[in-house]
């Protein structure tokens, strides 16, 4: 994963670019399954209610302060605010100081920023260059670009299930020269990816996105209508590489079986203390507002460490990346992987309490005091109106506990297993 992060970090990944196109090509190389298809959107077409940007070429872009250059394209694609169109400069800085970013919290970072839409020129320089110039300071530059109609690539993976319903992981290619966001959730997606196109069939079918951000699911999803029906659960990852406990940001709905499915997975997993949980688009905002707002209403969850310092500067790099904590991310989603697939609804097929001893059920307190004095809730809770996963929250056991304990129920014909309320398993 970090060899992946490495290889797409430097790389001029902005919204509609030929580098999103080779970055989509690099990850399908990466995967290395014949499932993975790229889509391609025409340049300002109409999507939903948005439009797709055109294809940004980026031939020249300087700026020079009293013959002192402080911002080049060449040298970092952040000083170059994204999609500004083409300008000529010779004038003074105080002239143009409303078209120049920079982050006085950050004063040794290039902070990154764009326009893709309401489009405007600008520059974004690092607080203590430009503090080193006063307003009858001479700007020289150039900013020599091209809006091509070109289309938008839009990457997608998908492993067909045993039933007719599906799982999407969520994961942005764009934001030129930045890792943390999105590369690192980006790179546990195609691993997890790679991994489940190896492994036997599941329950659920599995679909990865690899998309420039918003506009990227929005063109899929536009296009996608009996695909996106099939899709029960969602889920977005992001901003994972860097020390930070996790935080889940809720789907809307706040309390549905992909939100306890993230909760469980996360108390196996706390390298840097408890899991934290927010509320939906309240910690990181992205993708989720597509998936899971109006007209779809699919349960999206959002996994980051959020926050980190360096967001949206230069110092978004892998040197604040660590391999372990991509693994950890990647173990999380593999374990809400599971759950989802192994998940049932148990309906007891006996009458008053069972002899635990007669059919293997007894749990010798010594080896698994906890789940001892569980037993009877577990027993009572069989009644078809839970699921594993339910009973599993409610009574605070890890999910694999409980399933291996029901699987036992099962085996000794005690109980039988559905997928939901009045549906066969």
């Amino acid at each position: 994963m970090m060899a992946l992060l490495e290889r797409l970090w430097p790389m001029h990944r902005t919204v509609n670019s030929d580098d999103i196109e080779s970055a989509i090509s690099i990850c399908e190389e990466y995967i290395g399954d014949e499932r993975f298809t790229t889509h391609r959107y025409p340049a300002r077409s109409d999507q939903l209610t948005w439009w797709v940007p055109e294809r940004y070429h980026v031939n020249e872009a300087w700026l020079e302060l009293d013959g002192e250059r402080v911002a080049d394209f060449s040298v970092n694609s952040l000083h170059l605010l994204s999609y500004s169109p083409s300008v000529k400069i010779d004038t003074t800085l105080g002239e143009i100081r409303d078209h120049i970013w920079s982050r006085e919290d950050r004063p040794d970072d290039v902070p990154w920023e764009f326009k893709y839409y309401e489009r405007d020129w600008g520059f974004c320089v690092r607080h203590n260059d430009l503090q080193r110039f006063d307003d009858s300071a001479r700007a020289v530059g150039v900013i020599d670009v091209e809006f091509r109609d070109e289309p938008l690539p839009v990457g997608e993976f998908y492993i067909p299930g045993e039933t007719d319903e599906d799982a999407l992981f969520l994961t942005n290619i764009c934001h030129p020269m930045q890792v943390n966001d999105s590369l690192a959730g980006l790179v546990v997606g195609t691993e997890m990816a790679k991994m489940l196109a190896a492994a036997p069939k599941n329950k659920l079918g599995f679909r990865l996105l690899v998309v420039p951000e918003t506009i990227g699911t929005i063109a899929w999803f536009a296009n996608n209508e009996d695909k996106i029906k099939a899709t029960k659960h969602a889920w977005f990852c992001e901003m994972v590489g860097h020390d930070q406990s996790f935080i889940l940001q809720t789907s809307r709905n706040e309390d549905t079986l992909i939100d306890r499915a993230f909760l469980a997975a996360m108390k196996n997993h706390e390298k840097h203390g408890p899991g934290r949980t927010g509320p939906f688009r309240h910690v990181v905002a992205s993708d989720e507002i597509i998936t899971d707002g109006p007209g779809y209403d699919i349960p999206t969850p959002s996994l980051t460490r959020w926050p980190y310092p360096e967001y949206h500067t230069s110092a978004d790099n892998p040197s604040i990346i660590q391999s372990d904590n991509l693994a950890e991310a990647l173990d999380v989603c593999l374990d809400v992987w599971n759950i989802l697939n192994k998940n049932y609804f148990p309906i007891r097929r006996f009458k008053g309490p069972v002899m635990l001893s007669r059919h293997g059920l007894w749990v010798d307190w010594r080896e698994d005091k906890e789940l001892n004095l569980k037993t009877e809730a577990i027993m009572l809770n069989l009644e078809g109106d839970k699921s594993i996963l339910d009973i599993a929250s409610e009574l605070d056991l890890p999910f694999e506990t409980v399933h291996a304990y029901v699987e036992k129920f099962a085996k000794a014909d005690l109980v039988h297993r559905r997928q939901g309320p009045g549906i066969d398993a």
